[in-house]
């Protein structure tokens, strides 16, 4: 029993629809002949509709339960990739007290949906889901009625009468895309370290002369970040370097909320001659790190933006090593190897599913890992009056952890997302002005070039007091 609105918009479909008669399901809801396919011109939809795909139970019907199955085979537009479809189910019931039907679907053995019906009822009905299909030309379905009720011949019979099942291509989407957009969010972890690197090691003296003495200073710069640092000679060779600063990070893609960087360590130099060698061991990091990272990716034919905020924490330790020429008492070389680990812990990511983010992303939160290698040199003059300055350079790679960024992606599954490793190279130089025996101003200006991202410039200033 179909309703007068339902075979109203059937004509219409027929209309604009060229109708072809599919092959026979085997199935006794759709038995040769009493069904046929209408498909829209682009293929990215589908109507199948019946003549008698059917069950009736209880009542005088002689069964108290019965079912009707139909195998659908639905063409997929683009098999290569990942498509969803909106599955609609369309029909008439009608049931009395102690009556039930159901509509059924199972894809691949699975059941996809699960739509009950109980007594007392007698109208159209109208349910549907959405179903997923990768790497297969079809989509196959198996959709069962059934209608169930007690045996009485005084009582109406129930049955379930489905007019149509209609299939419209939400979405599509492929391999390289989803996992290229997972690629983003291992990046843009791994440019959360890269990130605050070069403020860190400002922090730990990286510009300044190697033997500057014991010191505090307050300074700010362009890349948004204030605060202080210092340095101690604790005698023996042995000096301690350290500071901390409010980060506003403003280099990347990524976007990361205001911050505390807290940087630590602690150095040996040999005695006091032309050539001397020393090593440093130290840490720096955040206790707290909040950002908001996000994907791109195609479906069908529109790029799909989503993203989600994660926090958590940050911590680097590292290790150099190098020596010191001082040809005389004006000038200083210092060359260095570095190496440092950083870890980086961040909660999980996880992003709305909407009609628009139809291929939403789920990342555990865990834990990811980066190293950086690099060689450095720093030439310091003193010009025995006023000013003193530093010009430094450094090249190096950051090689990215394997366990960048595991997602958990609808519709598709599991994908891992990787960042790559860079290469980079850091130019800069520091001038400074003594005021008098204890005060100091300084200014100074670098650039550090890594692959896949722009230049990062930074401008900064330190009012620097000796003691």
């Amino acid at each position: 029993m179909r309703s007068p609105v339902f075979l109203t918009v059937n004509l219409f479909a027929f209309a604009v629809f060229n109708a072809a008669t599919g092959p026979a399901y085997a199935a006794n809801g759709c038995a040769e002949g009493t069904f046929s396919r209408v498909h829209s011109p682009d293929g990215n939809a589908t109507s199948v509709l019946f003549d008698d795909f059917s069950a009736t139970a209880g009542g005088a019907s002689g069964t108290a339960r019965a079912t009707s199955t139909c195998n659908l085979s639905v063409p997929v537009t683009n098999p290569a990739g990942f498509s969803v479809y909106q599955v609609d189910y369309r029909g008439f019931v009608t049931t009395q007290d102690g009556q039930g039907a159901s509509i059924v679907t199972r894809q691949d053995g699975k059941t996809v949906l699960n739509h009950q019906i109980t007594g007392p009822l007698e109208d159209d009905v109208s349910v549907g889901n959405r179903i997923g299909v990768s790497g297969s030309d079809t989509l196959e379905l198996a959709v069962i009625v059934g209608a169930t009720g007690p045996l009485n011949e005084a009582d109406l019979e129930a049955g379930l009468f489905l007019d149509s099942i209609d299939f419209a291509r939400l979405g599509f989407t492929t391999a390289k895309s989803v996992t290229n957009s997972v690629d983003q969010l291992a990046r843009q972890r791994q440019s959360i370290v890269l990130d605050l690197m070069d403020t860190a090691q400002n922090l730990l003296g990286q510009s300044q002369r190697f033997d500057s003495g014991n010191y505090l200073s307050a300074f700010g710069s362009s890349d948004a970040a204030a605060g202080f640092n210092g340095r101690w000679n604790a005698g023996n060779g042995v000096s301690f370097l350290g500071g901390a600063a409010v980060v506003n990070p403003n280099r990347t893609d990524v976007s990361i909320d205001t911050l505390v960087l807290l940087a630590g360590a602690a150095r040996y130099t040999t005695p006091e001659a032309q050539w001397r060698a020393f090593g440093e061991i130290g840490a720096w990091g955040s206790p707290k790190v909040s950002a908001n990272l996000s994907r791109s990716y195609l479906n069908i034919n529109d790029m799909v933006f989503a993203g989600s905020a994660v926090s958590g924490s940050l911590f680097s330790s590292y290790g150099r090593i190098g020596a010191i020429y001082a040809p005389d008492d004006a000038n200083e070389i210092a060359f260095s190897a570095r190496f440092t680990r950083s870890w980086l812990d961040l909660d999980g990511y996880r992003e709305s599913a909407a009609d628009k983010n139809l291929f939403a992303a789920t990342v555990k939160g865990g834990r990811s890992t980066a190293d950086t290698v690099s060689a450095e040199v720093a030439w310091s003059h003193d010009t025995g009056g006023q000013l003193d300055y530093t010009v430094a350079g450094a090249i190096g790679r950051t090689f990215a952890g394997k366990d960048g960024a595991k997602a958990s992606v609808d519709w598709v599954g599991d994908v891992t997302g990787t960042a790559d490793d860079q290469n980079f190279a850091t130019l800069g130089g520091r001038v400074g002005w003594k005021i008098d025996d204890v005060w100091k101003v300084e200014t100074s200006l670098s650039a550090t070039f890594r692959e896949q991202d722009k230049p990062d410039w930074n401008i900064g200033g330190q009012v620097k007091a000796s003691f």
